[in-house]
């Protein structure tokens, strides 16, 4: 295991606390914890880093680990982002897939949805594409746009860190699951179009995103708000109202603003899209919704129904759903 020097500098950019490199491959032990794949480590609350037994058994051999790199800091608070970095082939920089976690905007860190989606991520790394995995402030802390923010600050920092990573930031598919396809759908479909209200600052360089994989994300807020029935409107505590800071119907605008189908339009880039037909936390509607939206713009669509599977379902990373992934992403990257 290899460990880079803190840097003395105060710039945050050159902070890299933890580089690990997986030496040797294998298969470890699953366990399931609370919903969820944990390799061999059978702990509740997982720390927001991967262990070395996790990188060693679930991660293709050479594949280097950058840990805790913080991207910003506000309020006195440090955002934090990790790289998996796969042995490179060749001299030219490295095709980057950006990892949102979910969580219901409430919980949930930047290492757990990889142990969830273990051999996606192991995957992926195997096409030669490096994995960023970001943090983003959660509705305890702060409440929208400010999560969205974060989120493109992280595209923003590895934008300006290409070189010192190895990566090609103008080649980008953005991924997550629940709240984090959220997250990934509303930047996709924003960034592309003629709004820039989730960029802090326009003339920082930013990431260039080819496509988007959504796993199950809200899509209209207002919509999923629906299926709630009777809703005390002025103590909402569902995880939308937490995340905007009202209940959206309450604050329809404010709830559009937050919705990725809001954005949709010709320039949106190709998305895929999973969804459970079990899925009762958010309705596959969500996902019909916005794959119609972006085909009735012309853009380039795929809704797959999982039979099944419900909400953060293990089906999702089974491997002929991989295999459609991975096309998709090979297809965007070439």
């Amino acid at each position: 295991m290899a460990h880079l020097p803190k840097s003395a500098a105060p710039d945050i950019e050159a902070s890299e606390p933890n580089v690990r490199k997986n030496e040797q491959g294998g298969d470890g032990i699953d366990q399931r914890v609370d919903g969820e794949r944990f390799g061999s480590v059978a702990n509740v609350k997982k720390p927001p880093v991967l262990d070395t037994a996790f990188i060693e058994n679930k991660l293709p051999s050479g594949t280097a680990y950058i840990s805790n790199v913080v991207f910003k800091e506000v309020d006195g608070l440090e955002l934090k982002l990790d790289l998996l970095l796969p042995e490179k082939r060749t001299d030219a920089h490295l095709p980057t897939a950006v990892w949102i976690h979910g969580g219901a905007w409430t919980r949930g860190n930047k290492a757990r949805d990889f142990h969830r989606f273990d051999q996606l991520a192991s995957r992926i790394l195997q096409e030669g594409v490096a994995l960023v995995s970001i943090e983003y402030r959660l509705s305890d802390q702060t409440s929208f746009p400010e999560p969205v923010l974060d989120c493109t600050d992280a595209l923003a920092f590895l934008s300006r860190n290409r070189e010192k990573y190895g990566l090609d930031t103008d080649r980008t598919i953005v991924l997550g699951s629940s709240a984090g396809g959220h997250l990934a759908s509303l930047i996709g479909t924003n960034l592309t179009s003629d709004h820039t209200r989730f960029i802090s600052d326009p003339s920082q360089p930013m990431s260039k995103i080819r496509g988007v994989v959504d796993f199950y994300g809200p899509t209209d807020l207002v919509m999923l708000q629906s299926k709630r029935g009777e809703i005390d409107f002025q103590n909402d505590p569902s995880p939308e109202a937490r995340f905007l800071g009202h209940s959206p119907l309450m604050r329809p605008d404010l709830a559009r603003a937050a919705s990725p189908v809001t954005y949709v339009s010709v320039n949106s880039p190709p998305f895929l899209i999973f969804h459970g037909d079990l899925d009762s936390r958010v309705p596959m509607m969500q996902s019909i919704y916005l794959d119609s939206m972006l085909r009735v713009n012309g853009v380039e669509s795929r809704l797959v129904e999982v039979e099944g599977a419900r909400h953060g379902d293990e089906k999702f990373d089974e491997t002929i759903y991989n295999d459609i992934a991975i096309e998709f992403i090979r297809s965007l990257l070439q």
